[in-house]
């Protein structure tokens, strides 16, 4: 185990920066961290620490009440993009990206105002847990990116986007 119990959405990114392992992850307890997307780091890829917050949920938002990591984040020459599944207070799972610094990825650069991906089908709509979609997975070739997703809880569903179309609206934050 590399992360402490009461956590999950562990994404870890590919190689090393600036000598150390990355990864994002979230706390699944309000108590000890928030339903908020959480960075944190490692020399040896065993022992993480210096764990910081970095996305929040977003008031009256499509992620208003929970946020959580997806699969590895891309590298790209924007920087590193991340694909996120965020909730609001109904309980609605849609994906989101933002986009973290190469060197620094403390730093988040950008986020997209609106979804990249809502909950549309049938299959996503209704099923063990409704009006999800949520992705640990992906596959990245150039510019299309297939991401493989859970829709309500219950089936297994592959999506290719472009990722220049999903940087295109990732808004840079100030």
């Amino acid at each position: 185990m590399i992360l402490p119990p009461h956590n999950k959405d562990c994404a870890i990114f590919e190689g090393k920066i600036d000598g150390k392992f990355f990864a994002l992850h979230r706390p699944s307890s309000k108590e000890i961290g928030g339903n908020f997307i959480w960075l944190c780091d490692s020399i040896d890829g065993e022992r993480w620490g210096n764990h910081k917050c970095i996305i929040r949920t977003r008031g009256g938002m499509w992620d208003s009440g929970r946020v959580g990591a997806g699969a590895a984040p891309i590298w790209t020459e924007s920087g590193w993009l991340a694909i996120y599944h965020g909730a609001d207070e109904k309980n609605r799972y849609c994906l989101g990206a933002f986009l973290l610094d190469l060197q620094n990825p403390a730093i988040v650069l950008g986020r997209t105002v609106d979804p990249i991906m809502v909950p549309s089908e049938t299959y996503e709509l209704s099923g063990f847990f409704g009006e999800v979609v949520f992705t640990n997975g992906h596959i990245v070739e150039e510019d299309k990116l297939t991401i493989y997703y859970g829709a309500a809880d219950e089936f297994v569903c592959g999506a290719v986007l472009s990722i220049a179309e999903i940087m295109e609206q990732t808004i840079s934050v100030k």
